[in-house]
């Protein structure tokens, strides 16, 4: 099938390898800010990896259980001090830890007033650092319709997919009969966690933690162990 590749999935603060995995597997990567919010989730918090092991670093949000991702606020900006501390704190002794200094904390700082805005900016660096170069769009500039596989159909036909690049977690409502009939390939992605050299190693590799981990361990090499997590 013809048509370039297409990735869906709601913006995340600080994502895992998984999530740039999909990124780096298709051509156009789509920032799903049209649905709600989901409390509780990875849209506004995940794991960092410290002396003491994982720690969850949270961004502090309003939002109900009806307020779409693009419409999150940020409470407030006592959040970005406590991050950057414990960023300073996991990856300091790192042997990239400048990148993220210099780099990806004074782009937390930067004054994003809504969620999404700052966890696209933030995906968009690591994305960089990775050398990913898929095409980003939000659903939202797109005037998608529908929900779930008819949402997800619509976002691919308005983007000419001839390909859609699935996680594993939505066959459970996908219908690939469908996605034929509109000429689209349903494609799900094949994920292998890599391991690599991490600081704090007496506590053992600590696995899905936010991709920063990776850069700041890695550095010019986490893009060539990132391939390696989708044979």
């Amino acid at each position: 099938m013809t048509g370039p590749i297409v990735a869906i999935h709601q913006p995340q603060y600080l994502p895992t390898l998984r999530y740039f995995a999909k990124a780096a597997g298709c051509d156009i990567l789509v920032h799903l800010d049209t649905v709600q919010f989901q409390r509780r989730g990875f849209q506004n918090r995940n794991m960092v990896k410290t002396p003491h092991g994982p720690r969850l670093l949270t961004v502090p949000v309003k939002a109900d259980r009806a307020t779409l991702i693009t419409d999150v606020t940020i409470a407030d900006a006592s959040w970005i001090d406590k991050h950057a501390t414990t960023i300073a704190h996991a990856y300091g002794k790192a042997p990239y830890y400048s990148w993220i200094a210099d780099e990806f904390v004074p782009l937390l700082r930067s004054g994003f007033a809504r969620l999404a805005d700052l966890n696209i900016a933030t995906t968009g660096w690591v994305c960089q650092r990775l050398g990913i170069a898929c095409r980003q769009v939000r659903a939202s500039e797109l005037d998608p319709v529908g929900a779930k596989g008819d949402l997800i159909i619509g976002l691919c036909k308005s983007l000419g997919a001839g390909v859609y690049y699935s996680g594993q977690g939505a066959k459970a409502y996908q219908d690939p009969v469908r996605f034929a009939a509109e000429g689209i390939e349903l494609r799900y992605q094949a994920f292998v966690h890599p391991e690599y050299p991490q600081v704090h190693q007496e506590l053992g590799f600590a696995p899905d933690m936010a991709a920063i981990d990776l850069i700041a361990n890695t550095g010019p090499r986490a893009g060539d162990i990132l391939k390696a997590c989708t044979p």
